[in-house]
């Protein structure tokens, strides 16, 4: 029978632990902007496979527009999500990566499963991208305060990115459009 299960070795470093990064900024303060970090990221993703899940059942007469939107909104959100990644190891942290974990350190939750009226679904979404949105305001003055100014930058890019999607997913949501279809 075929071994399918994976060895893991010796951890090296854990995803709430930190060392010394190349970029000099204590160890300190770097703990508090990686924790921060990776609570963005797993927020993203969370985000993401919500859009994911809408992209695959959104139907009606916008069927194809909004598809496409949706689909969109998660490539830009996995965008976020992989800067914000990339940032954590250039201050020398792990970023968080298992669905468990992200699902568990995140501070939007998962949409239940299961399909929902496309408006509900559509204002999911912007709760998701409003609480990130609010988030990463208060992450922008925690890294401004630690004097992280990469980071800041970083988050200032992309709080525009989610306000943008946050602004797409208002006018969809617009009275005149969407009504609700009893069935």
């Amino acid at each position: 029978m075929l071994d399918t299960k994976v060895r893991i070795g010796e951890l090296r470093q854990g995803i709430d632990q930190v060392v010394e990064n190349p970029i000099g900024l204590a160890m300190d303060k770097t703990r508090q902007v990686v924790r921060a970090l990776n609570a963005d990221l797993a927020s993203e993703y969370v985000l993401y496979h919500q859009y994911k899940k809408h992209h695959w059942l959104v139907e009606g007469a916008e069927y194809w527009q909004i598809h496409k939107l949706l689909d969109e909104h998660a490539g830009q959100v996995l965008k976020y999500a992989d800067m914000l990644a990339e940032r954590i190891t250039a201050l020398s942290g792990v970023p968080i990566s298992g669905p468990a974990a992200q699902e568990r350190a995140a501070y939007i939750e998962h949409e239940a499963e299961g399909l929902y009226d496309l408006r509900e679904m559509l204002e999911n979404d912007q709760r998701g991208g409003q609480a990130i949105v609010l988030k990463l305001r208060e992450d922008i003055e925690l890294a401004s305060r630690l004097g992280d100014y990469g980071t800041e930058h970083l988050l200032r890019e992309t709080l525009l990115g989610q306000e943008e999607l946050v602004h797409q997913l208002d006018h969809l949501l617009a009275l005149e459009s969407l009504a609700k279809v009893v069935r």
